[in-house]
Formats: C-alpha cells, sequence, structure tokens
C-alpha cells in the first residue's frame, strides 16, 4: 500500500493547504475502491515522513477524513478506512435525500413500500387535520445500504393527484409542489431511540440498536402543516451537520 503514497502527490507550491491536498486525494482513492473498509492507514508519523510532510498537516488530514465517517482511529489496530456516513444537512436546510448525497459521488436509491390512502384517527390526522390522508412509506439507499425508512402522510384531498407519479424516480417535495402546495418550511424533531423489530428488519441490523427517529411537519407559505413524516436513520451510518450564526 505504500506505493500509493509518495511525496509527488503533495504540491508544496500549491495556494491549497497541503493538508486538504492529502485529504482530497485519500477521498478520492477511497470512493474510486482503491482503499476499501478495513485496510489500514500508515499512521500520522509514518505518513508525515512518506510526504515529506509535518505531522501535524497528515493529523489535520485525518481530522478531516475522520469527521466525514471515512476513516476511525482505533489505539490497538491503527487508523481503519471505514463506510463513510450521510453527511445530512436536513436539520438545518430543506433538501432532497437525492439533492444531498448525489453530489458527493454516492449512488441514491429509493424503495417505495407503500404509496395508499388512509382513514386515520392518529397524530398525522390531528397535525393535518384531515382523516382522510395518503401514506408514503419509503426505503432509501445509500450505496446500495438502507439507511432510513420514512412514513409520510399528506392530505388526500390536496395531494390526490401524486398517484400519477412514480415516487422511486420523482422527488416528492417537487411532485406535491406541482400538484397542491409547495413544502417551503418545516419544523423537525430528532431524537435517538432503539430500533423496533420492524425498523431493524428494513434497515439490516438488530433489534434494539441506536437509531435517530425525526418528526417532520411541513408547511406550505401560508404556514399551514401539509406533510407530517416520522423516519428512522441507521445512527452507523448518518452524521447530522447544524449551521449556526451569532447574530
Amino acid at each position: 500500500m505504500q506505493q500509493q503514497f509518495t511525496k509527488n502527490i503533495i504540491n508544496k507550491n500549491s495556494a491549497v493547504p497541503m493538508y486538504f491536498q492529502l485529504y482530497s486525494y485519500l477521498e478520492t482513492l477511497m470512493k474510486e475502491g482503491k482503499l476499501k473498509e478495513g485496510d489500514r492507514l500508515p499512521g500520522e508519523e509514518e505518513m508525515a515522513l512518506l510526504l515529506e510532510i509535518s505531522r501535524p498537516t497528515v493529523r489535520q488530514a485525518y481530522k478531516e477524513l475522520s469527521s466525514k465517517g471515512y476513516i476511525k482511529r482505533q489505539r490497538s489496530k491503527g487508523t481503519i478506512v471505514t463506510k463513510p456516513k450521510i453527511f445530512s444537512k436536513f436539520l438545518s436546510e430543506l433538501t432532497t435525500f437525492y439533492d444531498e448525497l448525489a453530489p458527493e459521488g454516492i449512488q441514491v436509491q429509493t424503495k417505495v413500500l407503500k404509496f395508499e390512502i388512509l382513514e386515520s384517527t392518529g397524530e398525522e390526522a390531528k397535525v393535518l387535520g384531515n382523516n382522510k390522508l395518503i401514506h408514503l412509506a419509503r426505503l432509501r439507499f445509500s450505496d446500495h445500504i438502507p439507511v432510513v425508512h420514512i412514513d409520510s402522510y399528506l392530505s388526500y384531498e390536496k395531494y390526490k393527484g401524486l398517484f400519477q407519479y412514480d415516487l422511486e424516480q420523482e422527488s416528492l417535495y417537487e411532485k406535491m409542489k406541482e400538484v397542491g402546495e409547495a413544502v417551503v418550511g418545516a419544523r423537525r424533531n430528532l431524537t435517538a431511540v432503539k430500533a423496533s423489530k420492524k425498523i431493524a428488519q428494513y434497515l439490516e441490523m438488530e433489534e434494539g440498536d441506536p437509531v435517530m427517529k425525526s418528526r417532520t411537519i411541513g408547511k406550505d407559505s401560508k404556514e399551514n402543516a401539509v406533510e407530517y413524516s416520522i423516519a428512522h436513520y441507521n445512527s452507523a451510518y448518518s452524521n447530522f451537520q447544524i449551521d449556526v450564526k451569532l447574530e
């Protein structure tokens, strides 16, 4: 493996910081499959000697890789390549699963489990102010790994036109905009829970394993609730980002 790490991969005359050059090089090797899950990277001191750069530069590159879930550092095993986590901004941005992950080179896929008309008296009916609802259950995949199960509820009268679309290929929010009111904002609540038997089966994990549960209420331009969703994320593959500013 050491033949992949030579001083030629770092351009010391470039305006790009050396730690970021190393980060980008290693990320590319991982995405191309030249570095695979379970492979061991050289330690900080060894990598610094191989590349003829400082140890703090290597440390910063490894820190960035670790924060994205590309590597984990274990005292007994060293620095190990891992499966990247989904880097989700869904707590701070109203974006789609595809739009967030596809630019990162991740293959995304959606499987529709249920797409039905439902008479409900549950929490979703109370939030939406309607008993006749559309229930859409989906399982979403990142590089063929099931990472999130979502139950979405919408008013049937407002969004019955959705049944003409293939929501394994089309964006729910985009089609909601076409047939009814667009979702322009959302309130989300995130909690850590144990996976139920059903969720564990869908996400290919053990019952009782930790998952992140989100409750979303999507709102239209008049602040009316038009969507109610419950999602369960496999926490082994999810990493949520929240951006804040000091006013």
